[in-house]
């Protein structure tokens, strides 16, 4: 600031503090006519009023001679003010302003209760008038009140004036008055339809009202206002009770919960904080009251931010912060109390330590319930129940303001607050078991405060030459004291102007004073600590500590002793002491606040906040790390250098890779910033970001292409441009937002029109685009006229096309480039070629899609195919200036003769000189330039008779002699001769009388008959170029392909397994090419019909050639779907191409292809998966339930195609990618189903009924789908349980048939044993089976129904490696009795010698076991992928809504599905195998491994608690994991558990379910039933689920039974029925056909067993046929 600008603030500030000063003695005042109006007008109510007794008065009731007049009260309360401001109203005696206030009193309570709003009945005149007359008493009663507070809070009064009835009717009316008469007035939510209309949202409400007031009302708001600033008056007078208090508090904060009433909030802030610091009691309800009324805040931008702020934002604007806010903020600074110089006086705070810990208690007074208030808001920003306001934008909100707020020197308490918020929000979201809600809105929150902290500390240059000139000003040598001395004098100086500063001093004194002995405490500890360490270093190193603490407690206690100074200082005083206060103005005072806080915590915490959200970037759950993203994303916005720490590197690198999307998305979106933001870092981060443009998630393409797009744009010489082109443009068929957005970042780059004078960035675009096209020439073209077309397509009916103008800007160029490129290289030899090709390429593109933009220069491209072909560039350049001038000559205006004669002789020479390629453009162009311009059909007959003739004769000697010589030496004739005669054909209708004349013969079928010889010749070369002849012909008439001849020709060679690779490939390409040409010429029909439809009948156009092409489809359609199953991945590829070409013009129905392309979307090649899924995407969208109906043939098809991949490699079949990924190779379909659930289930269960014995499925074509069904891409938790519960079913039934099945087969008695047999089954023990002897001591232990079942777990996990123990061999007789169920131990040896001889059940039993194996290994594989403990999956109910189990699967990694049995099974041949006794062996083991395994499956334990339970279910986990060949691989981890999950399971059942589950009798129905048995019943008659009973007795017509009442999980009971008054046992009487379960035995807790729960399920599943 200037000096003269100095000089003039400072003769301001001295005129204003002139005009402060008074200047009349009290007589004089006292002599002023206000006064002596005031004194008469007061001794003239009380003559009038002489003989009332007001101590005889009735309260409620008011006399009407005490009413005084409206313009005597009005007149009173502007008196009042007056003498109030003067000072001089306690010169009036006492006694006559009580009187006067008693008759106030009675004036207030007049209009007190009176209700403005009136109800609409009467007319309205009448109502006016009403209204007119009720406002008139409510104003007079606001003029009383005014008057009775003007006498009250003027200066030194006597106390018998606090009238406590007076305070109470004042407050009374104020109160009632905002609530019922200004709150409706100025806030519409306040409002109440008297007609009692339905209410509306407070939002729609505010937005309907009009803002238009009457002018009594506004009177009546500023007289309010004045009242409120006068009750805040008085509470700093008066000590009032505390139930006026609660009612001055409520009424205080009301105001801020209404929009539009600013004067009052302001007026209530003052209010409230007085109450605040004066009463500690009220501060708790004042702080709830605000708390409840949170989410009633103004909701509107107008009347969000209303409080002005000082200071103003960077555009000069001034800066605003919320009512609520400033109240917050102003209540905490309140808290602050100094011991002043009254206490000083009293001996209580006569030693210095107490009024500094009166100091320092106080500023923690303000710390608390500044935590106290942050905490109980943030707590409500969790997840909000039902109807519950959603507080997280009211937190915003608040976050905001502090921000706003922070280091300005009114506000000390916002930095407080921020620092406190700081601590508390890390606090919230890394404690995880916060509430996902809460945890997300705090990391947001965090995030933007360490965004602000960065913003600060990066801009925050301080400004050092302002600093040092304050200190300059000031006296003193402590820097810190000097400026807080400067803050200090200019608030004091401003305390008359903004009366809140006193507060704000007051935090400031308080919080230095507690930072300096925080500061000493510290000192004082570290000292200590050093000085124990260091106490070796000898004498004189402690010295010099001393003396340090000596310097430090020096400096304190100095900096202390200043600010005791300035406490006790009067503030009248404080002149003499305050320095020249021009010195500091509000700039500086910022600068000073921020100077001293930069060494306060909140400032140093941001490297803090960065480590702790770094830290949750590792988190399992989804929404954090996508929030904790995008903080920092925040940060690096503000600062790109701090991407450039290494836990930042690691953080964002590690999140680009992860699974869920919209991290990715975040991680992705930083580094854009970063990178857009430090061009000179692209490089580096190039790679990173151009991979995710593949990604998954549709967001994070999107991202990275406007990322790339703006580098293409604002850093035009990158070197990897071409690149970024390349890869944005590959995405040109994505998904249509993806579409629309390469769209739009390719007319911003490339079809923008260039100003004509910008040269430099005309080349670069040229040179970009050449570069690009030259950059696909392997992939392929597409993109660029889908380009282009949808670019073009857009602006056809605009007046102005940029676009349009841009490509005639570009086509100009490209030719200029041409001409300027074939000079370089006529000149020196060896430039490098690329470019001319890449830039006549990208001719040909443009010509392709808009061919009239090139006509001007299709003289000028003539030349070229004159070009000297040296190699393969020199081809390219002929091929595609043949094919520039096929589309441009026809749309020539009068070409010159010349011209014309010249491109058809230059024709003619490429197609008699040139190789394959050239021919066939060079015919293509002959073709256009004949038919269409020349007509010089001579000159073209004369061409294919030559080639006519040389076949014809060539034929002819191949007849006389296969085998001569001539022939040999003749074959590259013969092959030119084909390929030329069928490529003219291909282009000219030779049957046309211009061409052969008047002759009958029919050219078409003598060429047909020709092609059709030399297909058959037995050099294949020959074959293959005939068969392309062939193509060529039938593309000009199809017909011919009707002809038996090509039909046999075609399928046969389609359907030939031995047929070479390449005739295969062939027909395919010809099938393609005649698809491409008919869509190009329905393609030209349609523009065409779309000209002509105007005149044209619509029946007269017949879509003949559509016709034609589908039936020509139909014939061939079998064979090329068969080759899909070709091992080459080359004839798979055509075929699918000929397929989509057939989709895509509708010539096919086409649910028959969807199996097929299924299974093509199984192909390892990435870009045939696609192609197929494609393809089924677009049948989705037009026929839904098509890919549902044949899904489950598509699965099966897959396995098929993968068995003729696999062919060649003897190997099993799996159904995942061997890649890092492993997903299901059927993922897309899967992803297809799902969407709809019906499909889904029916898809599953499906799939899983494949696995069922009966069915008879290959057990690899098994084991492909359950790879399919682990891998799948679940989403929601219903999708795995659903599985496993359809697993649970189909095991307790077919498991169970299995089971019997086998054990039904063995004979009733065992066999002798031979001695050979035993001799080589010792000896096969003692050659080291080791892990077969493990197997059977598994059996051995577990099959044990009687022993513990914690000790058979255990037994089966820690089992020893000790040979087996010797089995006890019974005697036969005693044996053959004991029913083999029934035995203790089953060993191998018994089962072995009760296996009859055929071993056909064997074999079966091995077979049809994998199937259910199979299913055991899936289930435990969901279970531990998805970490589902038992009891969830036990709980699952398919019937219960999808809404239950719509949460997000929790995927873990590195959990692989290795089903151990089967890929044995498989890779030895079990199958057909032959029997020896080793493998008899096996099969037995495996029937006990699968037997322990049933019983395992479920288990059935003692009813534990706690940790009993999770410790038994960890061990059974296990168990099963043993026995399913897991544990020897460590790759199955024992589940998880949930945490809503208990453990219920129930104790071990004695014997019967057992047995009942080992014999196919799943409901013990071949049980006798005895009395007190418990049995299960089916009675359709009653609706609950199970239906339990006790028998009493067997009677003639079934039985009489006691009903139970329990459900599935809880304990059952006796059921009892009311009779009369009384219960009674509920008996009843069923058939035996009701009964579906036999001998139930409950737990010692009477529930069911899990096990018995699932069976009883799925048995009244089977009963009500509701199973799926």
């Amino acid at each position: 600031m200037s000096d003269i600008a100095r000089q003039m603030k400072k003769k301001e500030n001295q005129k204003k503090r002139k005009a402060y000063e008074p200047k009349l003695t009290h007589q004089e005042l006292m002599d002023s006519s206000t006064f002596k109006r005031f004194s008469s007008s007061v001794d003239n109510i009380l003559e009038n009023l002489e003989d009332v007794d007001f101590t005889q008065m009735d309260d409620d009731e008011i006399p009407q001679e005490l009413l005084l007049g409206k313009q005597q009260l009005n007149e009173l309360g502007s008196e009042s003010a007056k003498i109030k401001a003067m000072g001089i109203t306690s010169r009036i005696p006492s006694d006559k302003l009580v009187k006067v206030l008693n008759i106030l009193e009675k004036n207030i309570q007049d209009g007190a209760r009176l209700s403005t709003l009136m109800s609409h009945d009467n007319g309205e005149d009448e109502e006016k008038l009403w209204r007119d007359l009720i406002m008139e008493r409510v104003t007079k009663s606001a003029d009383a009140c005014l008057t009775a507070l003007n006498i009250m809070t003027s200066a030194h009064m006597p106390k018998a004036v606090y009238m406590e009835d007076v305070i109470e009717r004042v407050l009374q009316y104020t109160k009632f008055h905002l609530q019922n008469t200004l709150y409706p007035q100025y806030d519409p939510v306040y409002r109440v339809d008297p007609h009692g209309g339905g209410l509306l949202s407070s939002k729609a409400k505010r937005a309907k009202c009009s803002t238009h007031k009457q002018r009594v009302i506004v009177m009546l708001y500023n007289k309010v206002c004045d009242m409120v600033s006068n009750i805040s008056e008085l509470l700093e007078i008066q000590l009032l009770t505390d139930t006026t208090i609660l009612q001055i508090s409520s009424m205080g904060i009301t105001p801020f919960f209404v929009e539009s009433v600013s004067e009052l909030q302001l007026c209530a802030i003052k209010l409230v904080t007085a109450v605040f610091s004066r009463y500690e009691k009220h501060r708790q309800l004042i702080l709830e009251e605000i708390f409840t009324s949170l989410a009633r805040l103004p909701t509107s931008k107008r009347s969000l931010r209303n409080f002005r702020l000082n200071s103003s934002d960077r555009d000069g604007e001034p800066m605003y912060i919320q009512m609520v806010t400033a109240l917050v903020l102003q209540l905490i600074q309140c808290v602050v109390h100094l011991p002043n110089d009254r206490d000083a006086m009293e001996d209580e705070y006569d030693s210095k330590v107490d009024q500094d810990l009166l100091i320092t208690n106080n500023y923690e007074t303000a710390m608390r319930t500044a935590q106290n208030f942050l905490s109980v808001f943030l707590k409500k920003c969790g997840s909000k129940q039902g109807s519950e306001e959603d507080y997280r934008p009211l937190f915003e909100n608040f976050v905001q303001d502090l921000l706003s707020t922070v280091n300005k020197p009114e506000w000390p308490a916002a930095e407080l607050l921020l620092s406190l918020l700081g601590r508390l929000l890390v606090h919230q979201f890394s404690n995880k078991q916060t509430e996902m809600t809460l945890r997300v809105a705090s990391l947001d929150y965090l995030g933007t405060v360490a965004a602000r902290l960065r913003k600060d500390a990066v801009t925050s240059k301080m400004d050092q030459r302002s600093i040092d000139r304050i200190l300059k000003e000031t006296q003193g040598d402590d820097e810190t004291q000097q400026l807080q001395k400067a803050l200090l004098d200019y608030m004091e100086e401003n305390t008359e102007t903004d009366p809140s500063l006193l507060f704000a001093r007051k935090f400031y004194i308080a919080q230095w004073f507690r930072d300096t002995t925080i500061e000493t405490e510290k000192t004082m500890k570290s000292q200590k600590r050093d000085r124990e360490e260091d106490s070796s270093d000898g004498p004189g190193h402690h010295a010099k500590d001393i003396e340090t603490i000596g310097e430090v407690m020096q400096r304190a206690e100095a900096r202390k002793k200043f600010l005791r100074k300035i406490i006790k200082t009067v503030p009248s005083h404080f002149t003499t002491l305050r320095m020249n206060s021009d010195t500091v103005d509000y700039d500086d005072s910022c600068l000073i606040v921020r100077y001293l806080a930069s060494m306060r915590p909140f400032a140093q915490s941001f490297d803090i906040y960065l480590t702790q959200i770094l830290r949750v970037l590792g988190e399992s759950a989804i929404a954090v790390r996508t929030k904790a993203m995008k903080c920092l994303s925040e940060v690096v916005s503000v600062d790109p250098s701090i991407l450039s720490r290494l836990d930042m590197q690691r953080g964002v690198h590690g999140r680009l890779m992860d699974n869920s999307t919209s991290v990715r998305e975040a991680a992705v979106e930083l580094l854009g910033r970063f990178v857009l933001s430090r061009p000179q870092l692209t490089e580096q981060y190039y790679d990173m970001l151009i991979e995710r443009i593949l990604d998954t998630g549709i967001s994070v393409r999107k991202r990275v292409i406007k990322i790339l797009r703006d580098i293409c744009l604002e850093q035009p010489t990158f070197n990897k441009i071409t690149e970024m082109c390349v890869r944005m443009i590959r995405r040109v068929n994505d998904e249509e937002g993806i579409k629309k957005l390469v769209n739009e970042t390719f007319q911003k780059l490339w079809f923008t029109p260039t100003p004509a004078h910008d040269k430099d960035t005309m080349t670069r675009k040229i040179l970009n685009i050449t570069d690009v096209v030259a950059a696909c020439k392997d992939t392929g073209y597409d993109w660029f006229e889908q380009l282009l077309q949808n670019l073009l397509k857009v602006e056809e009916d605009a007046a102005y096309k940029p676009a349009q103008k841009a490509c005639v800007q570009l086509v100009d160029n490209l030719v200029e480039h041409i001409l300027k490129y074939e000079e370089s290289l006529t000149e020196s030899k060896g430039v490098n070629s690329t470019r001319l090709v890449s830039c006549i390429t990208t001719l040909f593109l443009f010509s392709k899609i808009r061919a009239q933009l090139i006509v001007k220069h299709a003289m000028t491209m003539q030349p070229y195919l004159t070009t000297k072909c040296n190699n393969a560039s020199d081809f390219m350049v002929i091929c595609n200036v043949a094919k520039i001038l096929e589309l441009v000559i026809p749309l020539m205006e009068h070409p010159s003769e010349t011209f014309l004669t010249t491109i058809e002789e230059d024709l003619m020479k490429l197609i008699i000189k040139y190789g394959m390629t050239v021919v066939q453009h060079c015919v293509s162009c002959l073709g256009a330039v004949v038919n269409k311009v020349t007509h010089n059909y001579k000159f073209v007959w004369s061409c294919f008779n030559r080639y006519y003739g040389a076949l014809t004769k060539l034929k002819t000697q191949h007849q006389e002699d296969p085998n001569s010589t001539a022939l040999a030496a003749n074959k590259p004739a013969l092959l030119r001769s084909l390929f030329t005669v069928g490529a003219l054909c291909r282009h000219f209708e030779f049957d046309m009388e211009e061409f052969k004349g008047i002759t009958k013969v029919v050219i078409k079928e003598k060429v047909l008959e020709l092609l059709l010889y030399f297909t058959k010749h037995e050099d294949e070369e020959v074959k293959t170029k005939a068969i392309i002849g062939l193509g060529f012909l039938v593309i000009m008439h199809p017909s011919q392909m009707f002809s038996p001849e090509v039909k046999t020709l075609y399928n046969g060679i389609l359907a030939d397994r031995s047929t070479s690779v390449n005739l295969k490939i062939q027909v395919l390409k010809n099938l393609q090419t005649y698809l491409q040409e008919e869509d190009s010429r329905m393609q030209e029909a349609d523009q065409q019909w779309k000209k002509l439809s105007k005149q044209e009948d619509l029946k007269e156009m017949g879509d003949i050639s559509s016709g034609m092409s589908s039936s020509i489809m139909q014939l061939y359609l079998k064979q090329v779907l068969e080759a899909f199953f070709h091992t080459q991945s080359s004839v798979r590829h055509f075929a699918l191409n000929v397929i989509a070409l057939t989709l895509n013009q509708g010539l096919i129905h086409p649910v028959q292809c969807v199996p097929y392309l299924i299974a093509m979307g199984t192909d390892p090649e990435p870009s045939m998966r696609n192609k197929a899924d494609q393809q089924l995407v677009e049948i989705d969208k037009k026929y839904t339930g098509f890919i549902h109906m044949k899904a489950v043939a598509g699965m099966k098809m897959s396995y098929q195609v993968q068995q003729a991949i696999m062919a060649s490699r003897k190997s099993i079949i799996r159904g995942f990618r061997h890649d890092e990924t492993t997903s299901a190779l059927c993922a897309h379909l899967f992803s297809m189903v799902r969407g709809n659930r019906q499909h889904r289930r029916a898809f599953l269960i499906s799939l899983l009924n494949l696995f069922d014995d009966s069915s008879k499925t290959d057990v690899n074509m098994l084991l492909f789908i359950a790879d399919n069904l682990a891998c799948f891409p679940y989403q929601s938790q219903e999708e795995p349980l659903f599985i496993m519960h359809h697993i649970d079913i189909t095991l307790s039934v077919s498991g169970s048939n299995l089971l019997q099945t086998f054990k039904e087969s063995l004979l009733k008695e065992p066999r002798r044993r031979e001695p050979k047999v035993k001799k080589e089954h010792q000896s096969k023990n003692g050659s080291g089976g080791e892990e077969d002897e493990d197997k059977e001591e598994i059996c051995d232990s577990s099959s044990d129904d009687n022993s513990n079942p914690d000790d058979d777990d255990d037994d089966v996990v820690r089992r020893p490696k000790k040979s087996k123990r010797p089995v006890a061999v019974a005697e036969p007789s005693s044996e053959s009795d004991l029913d083999l169920e029934d035995l203790d131990v089953e060993d191998v040896d018994r089962v072995m010698r009760r296996l009859p001889e055929n071993s056909t059940p064997l074999l079966d039993f091995a077979n049809a076991s994998q199937g259910i194996l199979l299913l055991l290994v899936l289930k435990q594989h969901l279970k531990n992928l998805y970490s589902f403990s038992d009891s969830k999956i036990q709980k699952y109910s398919p019937t219960e809504s999808a809404k239950v189990y719509d949460k997000a699967v929790n995927r873990k990694t590195n959990v692989h599905f290795k089903p151990r049995q089967t890929i044995d099974f498989l890779s030895n041949n079990w199958a057909n195998v032959v029997f020896t006794h080793d493998i008899k062996t096996r099969i037995v083991k495996q029937y006990l491994d699968f037997k322990t395994l049933m019983e395992h499956l479920d288990p059935d334990e003692e009813d534990e608690e706690g940790e009993a339970a999770q410790a038994s279910a960890n061990i059974r986990n296990k168990a099963i994991n043993a026995l399913l060949g897991g544990a020897g691989h460590g790759h199955l981890a024992p589940a998880e558990y949930d945490e809503d999950d208990e453990s219920d399971e129930d104790e071990r059942n004695p014997g019967s379910s057992r047995r009942a589950r080992r014999s196919g009798d799943p409901g013990n129905l071949n049980e006798s039933v005895d009395s007190m048995d418990v049995i299960a019943i089916h009675c359709p008659k009653h609706k609950d689920r199970p239906q339990l009973a006790r028998v009493i007795q067997k009677i003639s017509t079934g039985y009489s039974v006691h009903w139970m009442s329990g459900s599935y999980s809880g304990p059952w009971a006796d059921a009892k029925k009311r009779d009369g008054r009384k219960t009674v046992p509920w008996v009843d009487t069923i058939k035996e056909s009701d009964i579906i379960y036999k001998k139930i035995a409950l737990t010692s807790n009477h529930k069911l067993s899990n096990k018995m729960a699932q069976t009883l399920r799925s048995l009244y599943a089977a009963k009500e046929g509701t199973s799926s």
